[in-house]
């Protein structure tokens, strides 16, 4: 171990211990560890200060505003209204939103856009029910992290090749390769199980009321959705075709070449030049100390990578295997490793610095990686204890007034039941030793 990888480490630590604590903004404990960070050499100014610019930063505060902009139509009461006659309770409510998010996910992959999507539709939902938001958005919110099923569409239709070019790069030279459906078949029975999960018993142990006062994020104060409009016709026309165009927008973003935030930021600018909000309210509606905690994350990720200390934590778990390590303990290993560095770090980066750490270990060890490769990937998605862990969970603790012991006591058991469920599917699916 270095010195520079103790220092990242310790400040890592601290960053984990004063968000616990809770005591202080999360935006200002990001960024105030993401200056150490930089004073401590453990990532440069420049590094650091592009983080600002990320795009998913940049689709959070955009999109936030459209969906804010949306939340004060008519559309919303009514939508939650139907929803609520179809289900015919709170709860059957939230389980068919939850279904109709699942068929989403096959055309909208990403979290970050869905969450601002289905946001003011969740606030809805409990203002008719009467219940508070607490009770709903951990379970819809962090099951929109779980269905992200990668269909042969899309960028589901490329993502095998990006496996494949993992293995490539590293030099792999077992034999076997990914095929198209592979990533596709690899996520659907995990994440039917979550589902199951979430429309049972993630309902039934989500707490009754906030931990914490909800505030920044008041797109169901606002509307007086039900009976009310704080819009007149033309400018309730305008949030309609703006918001639509945004959502589809996002889905076709990648198809037609088009940066996603590119989508976002231009929805944002039209719902204010159409009048749908002020000035006032699209700043109002950007939740900043979000923003820089995700910004402060992604800065304390780049800096694991660049001291060393996310590929010296992979090497010691590798080291640590044998020679003949079976399926399950080796998928295991590295799932557990990369769902523990993805609730600080970048799902992506993630999967990024432990994926060529894996396909090594296989090869040293001369056994098939695409179970590896699987586990990781897969891993990165099981992100949801801390705020830090992606751009979603901030939204979501905010919005349903949780702390990080809220989140932590509602998300270990589906973490465990992933991992159980995810480990032991991929090791049957792509078992090490064929």
């Amino acid at each position: 171990m270095t010195t520079q990888i103790a220092i990242n480490i310790a400040l890592w630590a601290l960053m984990l211990v004063m968000i616990v604590i809770a005591k202080w903004d999360y935006g200002v404990i990001a960024i105030g560890i993401s200056v150490l960070l930089v004073l401590t050499g453990c990532i440069d100014a420049n590094t650091a200060l592009s983080k600002f610019a990320d795009s998913n930063a940049v689709i959070m505060a955009t999109m936030m505003v459209v969906a804010n902009a949306f939340g004060r139509t008519r559309a919303v009461g009514s939508i939650a209204s139907l929803l609520f006659k179809v289900g015919g309770s709170f709860n059957n409510s939230l389980r068919l939103f939850m279904i109709i998010n699942f068929g989403l996910g096959f055309l909208l992959a990403g979290a970050i856009g869905r969450i601002a999507i289905v946001y003011p539709l969740i606030i809805a939902i409990c203002e008719r029910s009467g219940k508070s938001p607490a009770k709903a958005m951990f379970p819809v919110g962090i099951m929109l992290l779980c269905d992200q099923l990668s269909p042969p569409i899309g960028n589901g239709a490329v993502l095998y090749n990006r496996y494949n070019g993992f293995l490539e790069s590293a030099g792999y030279t077992f034999g076997d390769k990914f095929e198209l459906l592979d990533p596709f078949f690899a996520r659907l029975p995990v994440s039917i199980i979550m589902l199951i999960y979430f429309m049972t018993l993630g309902i039934k142990l989500a707490p009754d009321a906030p931990s914490v006062q909800i505030e920044s994020l008041d797109l169901g104060k606002q509307a007086q959705r039900a009976t009310k409009a704080t819009l007149n016709k033309r400018q309730e026309i305008f949030a309609y075709i703006i918001f639509a165009f945004t959502c589809i927008g996002l889905i076709l973003a990648e198809s037609l070449g088009i940066a996603q935030w590119m989508v976002t930021v231009t929805g944002a600018i039209l719902m204010y030049f159409t009048g749908v909000l002020t000035f006032k309210e699209g700043i109002n509606a950007m939740p900043f100390s979000l923003i820089f905690l995700y910004v402060g994350a992604l800065i304390m990720g780049a800096a694991l990578l660049n001291t060393g200390t996310g590929h010296w934590l992979g090497s010691l778990v590798a080291d640590a295997l044998g020679e003949r390590p079976s399926s399950i303990a080796l998928i295991g290993a590295f799932w557990l490793v990369t769902m523990f560095l993805t609730q600080f770090m970048n799902n992506g980066a993630t999967a990024n610095l432990l994926i060529p750490i894996g396909i090594v270990t296989c090869s040293t060890i001369g056994c098939s990686a695409k179970g590896v490769v699987i586990g990781i990937q897969n891993a990165s998605l099981t992100a949801w204890l801390l705020p830090s862990a992606t751009a979603v969970i901030p939204i979501i603790m905010e919005g349903g007034g949780y702390d990080v012991k809220t989140m932590i006591k509602q998300g270990i058991l589906p973490m465990v039941i992933k991992t159980v469920a995810g480990v032991l599917w991929t090791a049957f699916l792509f078992p090490i030793w064929p």
